[in-house]
C-alpha cells in the first residue's frame, strides 16, 4: 500500500511540474508587445475554482488565480486572439467564443470546437472598417459574440451573423438567423451580443426574449434629441429597418427582479420591471450615455462604465454607480487607459474594471489597483 501511495505521489508531483513548465505565471497581465490601442479586455468571469479570467479582443485570454496571470494565446490552441466571451458550464469545462468560432479548454491546452456554419464567406456590414485595425472587431463571419448554457443544460452560441445557435450535447439548432436587415449578400444580419437567462426561466438573446416557444423583440427607445449626430441618425435609421443594431449589448438582472439592458450607442440604460421600460441618460445622473458595460455588486448597486469624451475632445472612462434613487460617480483619476469596456463583480465582491489599451484595474472598497504591466522589449 505504501509503495502505491508514493507511486500516486511521484505521478501528482510530475504532473504539476509538466504544467508549471508549461505555464508562466506573471504578477500582472502583462500586453504582449505590439499590442493595439484600441485592444481592451471584452469581458470577465470567475470559475467554479475561484480562477478569474479576462478575456481580450487581440491578446488572448487570462488566468488568474490569485497570486498571478497566465496568458493562453494561439499557440495554446486557441482559433483566434480575438476573444468576445468565455463561458464555464456545468461540468466545468471552460468554453471561449472568438473572431473563429469556439474553442474549447481541456485544463491543458484550447481545442477547437466547430458550430454549423452555413454563410461561408460572409463580410458583415456591421464591422466593415475603411483601414484595417489590428485588434479591432472582427469583419468577417463565424465570429462567436456571446455564449449561455440554460437551466436545461443546452449551449447557446450568439453569433455576429447567423443569429443563435443552440448545442444540446449532440446535435444544433438554429434560431433568428432570419431577423435583423437584409444585406447585399441576400442574407439577413443580427448580432447577438449578449445573453441571459432570467430566474423565470425566459431567455434573452439581445433584444429578444424567448419563452422556450416564441420569440418577442423588444425595441429600444430613442433617448436623445440631438438630430444632429450622425451616430443618432444612423442608428434611429437602423432600429426603422429593424436592425441588428437593436439588438442590447447587455443584460443585467438586479435583486429585486428588474433587468437593466443597454446598447453600445449613445442612449444611456434602460431598466425594465416586466411592465414598462425606464430610460436613464446623462440627464438623470449617468457620466456619459455611451454605456459599455453593466454589473451589480452584493449590496445591490449597479456600476455602469461609460466612454466619454473630456473637455481636449480625448476618450476617457467614466463609471456611474446607481444606489436605486441616484447616480453618483466612481473617481476614474487614477485609471490611465480609456474607455471602460467590462466591469465584472468577483466571489469578494471585488470590482473588477477592463478597459482599452488591455488595462484591468481591481477596486476592493477602498482601493484601486492597477493590475496592467507593459512588455518590456530587451
Amino acid at each position: 500500500m505504501k509503495i502505491y501511495s508514493l507511486l500516486f505521489a511521484l505521478l501528482w508531483l510530475q504532473g504539476c511540474h509538466s504544467k508549471a513548465q508549461n505555464e508562466v505565471s506573471y504578477p500582472k497581465l502583462v500586453i504582449p508587445a505590439g499590442t493595439g490601442q484600441y485592444c481592451f479586455i471584452r469581458s470577465i468571469m470567475q470559475d467554479k475554482a475561484g480562477n478569474i479570467w479576462f478575456a481580450t479582443s487581440g491578446a488572448g485570454v487570462y488566468r488568474y488565480d490569485g497570486k498571478g496571470f497566465v496568458n493562453f494565446t494561439t499557440k495554446d490552441g486557441l482559433n483566434n486572439n480575438l476573444v468576445n466571451c468565455m463561458l464555464e458550464d456545468s461540468r466545468g469545462n471552460i468554453w471561449v467564443g472568438t473572431k473563429d468560432g469556439v474553442s474549447k479548454f481541456d485544463g491543458k491546452r484550447f481545442n477547437d470546437f466547430a458550430l454549423p456554419w452555413t454563410r461561408t464567406p460572409i463580410t458583415s456590414p456591421f464591422f466593415r472598417q475603411t483601414v484595417p485595425q489590428k485588434g479591432c472587431m472582427p469583419q468577417a463571419n463565424k465570429t462567436v459574440l456571446s455564449m449561455l448554457q440554460d437551466k436545461m443544460g443546452n449551449i447557446w452560441f450568439g453569433t455576429q451573423d447567423e443569429g443563435v445557435i443552440q448545442y444540446n450535447g449532440k446535435t444544433f439548432t438554429e434560431f433568428l438567423a432570419n431577423e435583423g436587415p437584409l444585406g447585399n449578400d441576400g442574407f439577413h444580419h443580427v448580432a447577438i451580443f449578449n445573453m441571459y437567462q432570467e430566474k423565470s426561466g425566459n431567455i434573452w438573446f439581445g433584444s429578444y426574449r424567448y419563452d422556450g416557444k416564441t420569440f418577442k423583440n423588444f425595441p429600444f427607445i430613442e433617448n436623445t434629441s440631438d438630430s444632429s449626430d450622425i451616430v443618432v441618425r444612423s442608428y434611429k435609421d437602423m432600429l426603422e429597418q429593424k436592425s441588428f443594431f437593436s439588438s442590447t449589448n447587455n443584460i443585467l438582472e438586479d435583486k429585486k427582479g428588474n433587468l437593466w439592458l443597454n446598447h453600445s450607442c449613445r442612449y444611456g440604460v434602460a431598466k425594465y420591471d416586466g411592465k414598462t421600460i425606464t430610460n436613464f441618460t446623462d440627464k438623470d445622473g449617468l457620466c456619459d450615455n455611451i454605456v459599455r458595460a453593466i454589473a451589480a455588486d452584493k449590496e445591490g448597486n449597479i456600476w455602469i462604465g461609460s466612454k466619454r469624451k473630456d473637455a481636449r475632445g480625448m476618450k476617457e472612462g467614466c463609471i456611474s454607480i446607481y444606489d436605486g434613487k441616484a447616480f453618483r460617480a466612481f473617481s476614474t483619476e487614477k485609471m490611465s487607459n480609456s474607455s471602460v469596456e467590462s466591469l465584472f463583480v468577483d466571489k469578494d465582491n471585488n470590482i473588477w474594471i477592463g478597459t482599452r489599451e488591455v488595462g484591468l484595474y481591481r477596486y476592493d472598497g477602498k482601493t484601486l489597483t492597477a493590475f496592467t504591466e507593459k512588455q518590456v522589449n530587451n
